[in-house]
């Protein structure tokens, strides 16, 4: 057949027959796609944007009640008004107020945000003017915490396990790809200011005096609740300040031309808050066994989570989580406390991408041992050769424009195993077939004639499969956005798998 009679598919075949760079463009879509398993960012999850936001806002002194009265309803108010708002939810606490809102799927995720940022600080003035300013922080499927570490102890109580907790946050918190740490669990420190009555009106002192002194001089710490009519009044700080000498240094008052300090009519105590408002535990039933102890039942816990920023690596980001807090294990951890890893979205997703390749290692033999019965060890290892070639290409395309790898990603390359042969075995049967006919004619004109033969048949059959699993990407909202790895991976696999085919 001259080159003139050839179609695209016969082109192209001639081509790579012909090239003497075929086998160095082989190796190099190998090299290529192991450098996409190596870089390509690994997940558990498919990312999916739904623009969401909160609002917080703190309000000195103020309980549950007024915080619900002063800041959320007419936080919701100024919140319905934007357009695109599904829906809100509301959590108010003593001295803070925080308001999640919901938009649409749809929604641009930046404008919804700015709309957002507008609203809320431009009628600032409906909110109290003591309330501190409106803070905003949009919420990202990456917030949900690839790592968490528990620590439990028999020794330590649970707001001990909690200040140790903040250290190993304040240790993570440097690195690189981690975005947000918090703490589950465990009695936050409070600082408990003590008035003494009789000292106060000793000291002719009023105690509306000492706590707006303390509000003054403590503005990020919420005031809670104090006992009056006649018994020991009681201030609460949340914990911002560090030293409690520094409180009882401060004045809060003159008697008899000189100063009267917070330690004369007061008492400091910094420590757990008296009252005991929830209770963290761990526990492991007989099948885990791996301490040995019935006793870890009753040990209190509490729990540090660790998020990873968007985009990155979800297993170097795990590994590095989890080496530096070993580091500071060692430093600092007392051996009375156990650090128990209860999440690790990094190893699920390293275990994924392993369980792909050993999925690809099985499809390898089995796709031999079928062509090595009906077409030949030859056209057997030229198929086998095919399908890493084929899945080097789509991981590589993958890298530089597609998803990341994560379960729904390689739910996909594993139900395209099945399909990526069928175009190189259609070739290889037909150029086995001619050559039978041919006799010992020219090898390398008979192969591209023999592709060129059945490439419309061939390019039909695998551009409807392609169109089949790029309709899914109409399917909008969540669902849409969970499965788009799949309407992406397979067409690109699809259509390496016939380039392939013809070279």
């Amino acid at each position: 057949m001259t080159e003139n009679k050839l179609k695209l598919t016969g082109l192209f075949a001639n081509f790579f027959v012909t090239a003497r760079l075929t086998v160095l463009l082989i190796l190099a879509c190998l090299l290529f796609g192991l450098l996409a398993i190596i870089k390509t960012p690994r997940e558990e999850n498919p990312q999916i944007i739904i623009p969401g936001a909160s609002v917080q806002v703190l309000l000195p002194g103020a309980s549950a009640e007024e915080v619900e009265a002063l800041v959320i309803r007419p936080l919701e108010g100024i919140v319905k008004q934007i357009p695109g708002v599904d829906h809100t939810y509301a959590t108010a606490m003593n001295s803070m107020g925080m308001l999640a809102v919901q938009f649409k799927v749809k929604q641009d995720k930046e404008k919804s945000l700015v709309d957002l940022y507008d609203r809320v600080l431009g009628e600032r003035n409906r909110l109290p003017a003591e309330a501190a300013d409106p803070v905003i922080r949009s919420a990202e499927v990456d917030d949900v915490p690839i790592v968490t570490i528990t620590l439990a102890s028999e020794k330590y109580d649970d707001y001990a396990l909690k200040r140790l907790a903040d250290r190993l946050m304040e240790g993570l918190r440097s690195l690189e790809d981690v975005s947000t740490t918090y703490i589950k669990g465990g009695r936050d420190r409070e600082i408990r200011i003590e008035v003494d009555p009789k000292r106060l009106q000793a000291y002719g002192v009023t105690l509306d005096q000492v706590r707006a002194l303390i509000t003054a001089a403590n503005v990020s710490a919420p005031l809670g609740t104090f006992v009056a009519q006649g018994r020991n009044q009681n201030v609460f700080l949340d914990g911002y300040v560090v030293a409690t000498e520094d409180l009882k240094q401060l004045i809060v008052g003159n008697h008899a031309g000189r100063p009267i300090y917070l330690g004369d009519v007061a008492q400091v105590v910094d420590g757990p808050p008296e009252e005991i408002t929830q209770l963290t535990r761990i526990g492991f039933g007989q099948a885990d066994g791996r301490f040995g102890r019935s006793s870890l039942n009753e040990w209190p816990a509490v729990t540090l989570a660790v998020a990873k920023k968007k985009g990155s690596n979800a297993v170097f980001t795990a590994n590095e989580v989890l080496a530096r807090i070993e580091r500071m294990r060692r430093q600092f951890v007392p051996s009375q406390v156990e650090l128990i890893v209860t999440r690790n979205d990094g190893r699920k997703a390293n275990d994924s991408v392993n369980q792909l390749i050993e999925h690809i290692g099985i499809s390898l033999i089995a796709v031999c041992l079928v062509a090595i019965l009906f077409l030949g060890v030859k056209e057997a290892l030229i198929i086998a050769l095919s399908i890493p070639l084929i899945l080097s290409v789509t991981l590589g395309v993958n890298y530089i424009w597609g998803p990341t790898i994560n379960r729904v990603t390689l739910f996909g390359l594993i139900l395209s195993l099945g399909l990526l042969v069928d175009a190189a075995i259609i070739v290889i049967e037909n150029i086995q077939r001619n050559f039978s006919l041919t006799g010992n004619g020219d090898r390398r004109r008979i192969a591209v004639a023999a592709t060129n033969e059945i490439g419309n048949p061939t390019n039909l059959a695998t551009i409807a499969i392609i169109l089949v699993f790029m309709s899914m990407n109409v399917i909008s909202g969540v669902a849409g956005q969970f499965f788009y790895p799949v309407a992406f991976t397979v067409p690109v696999a699809m259509a390496a798998s016939l380039l392939v085919a013809y070279s």
